[in-house]
């Protein structure tokens, strides 16, 4: 019955320790328990894993709207990126699918647009935008790979996608959005999308005025900005007549060297926080690195984790293994040691049977039957026989024993009498006499010397 019960709880108990019956159940038990804990400790462990928010941009110049978009979408012949496994890439969701592939869409949203584009060797053409957390995260949520994702990673990346439209979408629009896909075909899940940095307004110095309501100027006759209650200057953000591209200006109206932190806070408390998500460092306004970095540390991490996991199936490897040869020890031994008792008895079982059946006073008709029988109670007459002389043979030695002690007692009563009577009326005499004896029983033995002369006659 507790072998049953392993089984269920240990699906590979009867690989473990292939024992037929109850036995070596012990070595089991201790395999089941062991395992328990083991599977106790793990659970333990991972719900001590927190997972963080990954919220990252990374900057573009024109020159690489042909190899991203191609990467992005799946349609490069070969791709760099190791990770992507080409039999799930159908399972990629896309939120906007470029016209063409990213170069020719960029254009179409700069034309559509009207967008003013200040282009030199090293501006910033466009950006990118990724979101997501790390495996076990996902896993939580019941995401398995290869498998269409289920509601619940779907709706963190419908969350994740709305909150990228209303914090880098033009006025909140997709229109600045050049491509936006979720990609399962990958180690990690994660939404990537690619955007244009668009401002419709620019920041503007604000002058100081007089009473008069003209602007105020210095001894050089330049005129004096304005400056808030702190001191510093103050700007003011006026419509353009057409929009620009321009990364820098995209994120001061964001916060400027805040943004990212700025980012980093709304995303936690829009979609992390429902989720369990922890946003990292607090008031950090680091920039993320590049996506291959993150790569990197991404699958340095798992890494980890499955070393870890790796060391633990080990562990549990080899104790199944001591368990499963103990048990198996145990079992042969019984084994060996039953077949020698059934050898050993095997010859005397007909004698035994046949025995048996003469006590009952059952007469056998066969004569085999008949001989095995007489054999039977020949043999059983004869260990009677054997103890008797051995039991009389006790008897008469204690007999013997006993007469000799009885003879002596007379003679060791007259010992007695006689050492009394010294001890009483002789007392210095029995001393002198016991020293005596002491004496000479402690004396050296002188040595036997062969006499010169003897001839041996």
């Amino acid at each position: 019955m507790r072998q049953n019960l392993y089984t269920k709880l240990i699906p590979n108990l009867h690989q473990i320790a292939p024992c037929k019956g109850e036995l070596a159940t012990c070595s089991l038990v201790r395999y089941g328990y062991a395992v328990i804990q083991e599977t106790k400790k793990k659970k333990i462990q991972e719900d001590k894993i927190i997972s963080y928010q990954v919220v990252r941009i990374e900057p573009f110049n024109k020159n690489s709207l042909g190899k991203i978009g191609a990467e992005t979408e799946r349609t490069a012949t070969h791709n760099r990126n190791e990770d992507i496994d080409t039999d799930r890439t159908p399972l990629n969701f896309y939120y906007k699918k470029s016209n063409g592939g990213l170069t020719s869409q960029w254009k179409k949203t700069m034309k559509d647009l009207e967008v003013a584009f200040n282009e030199k060797a090293k501006s910033i053409a466009f950006e990118g935008m990724i979101i997501t957390s790390d495996p076990t995260f996902f896993e939580k949520l019941g995401y398995v790979q290869g498998i269409a994702p289920p509601i619940e990673v779907m709706d963190f990346f419908d969350r994740a996608y709305r909150f990228a439209l209303s914090y880098i979408g033009y006025h909140g629009t997709d229109e600045n959005i050049l491509s936006a896909v979720i990609h399962y075909d990958e180690t990690t899940p994660h939404l990537q999308l690619y955007y244009l940095p668009i401002v419709d307004t620019t920041k503007k110095k604000v002058y100081a005025k007089g009473k008069d309501g003209k602007v105020l100027r210095n001894e050089k006759g330049s005129p004096v900005q304005a400056k808030d209650e702190c001191g510093k200057s103050v700007y003011e953000y006026v419509k353009l007549d057409k929009p620009k591209l321009c990364s820098s200006d995209f994120w001061a109206e964001r916060g400027g060297q805040l943004s990212y932190g700025n980012m980093q806070d709304e995303f936690y408390s829009t979609v992390s926080i429902r989720y369990g998500l922890e946003r990292g460092e607090i008031g950090s306004n680091k920039k993320h690195t590049t996506k291959y970095q993150w790569q990197k540390q991404q699958q340095e991490a798992e890494l980890v984790a499955i070393t870890e996991e790796a060391q633990s199936k080990e562990k549990q490897a080899k104790l199944a293994t001591s368990v499963r040869d103990s048990a198996m020890t145990e079992f042969y031994e019984l084994q060996r040691r039953k077949d020698e008792i059934d050898e050993e008895l095997k010859p005397m079982q007909e004698y035994l049977d046949a025995f048996n059946e003469a006590l009952s006073g059952t007469l056998p008709l066969s004569p085999t039957k008949l001989r095995k029988m007489i054999v039977g109670l020949t043999t059983e007459y004869k260990r009677l026989e054997s103890e008797k002389k051995i039991t009389d043979k006790d008897r008469s030695n204690l007999f013997s024993e006993l007469q000799k002690a009885e003879r002596q007692i007379p003679e060791l009563e007259k010992y007695k009498e006689f050492v009394s009577f010294l001890n009483t009326y002789a007392p210095d005499k029995l001393d002198e006499a016991k020293r005596t004896a002491t004496e000479r029983k402690n004396a050296p033995k002188p040595s036997f010397k062969r006499n010169s002369n003897y001839n041996g006659k």
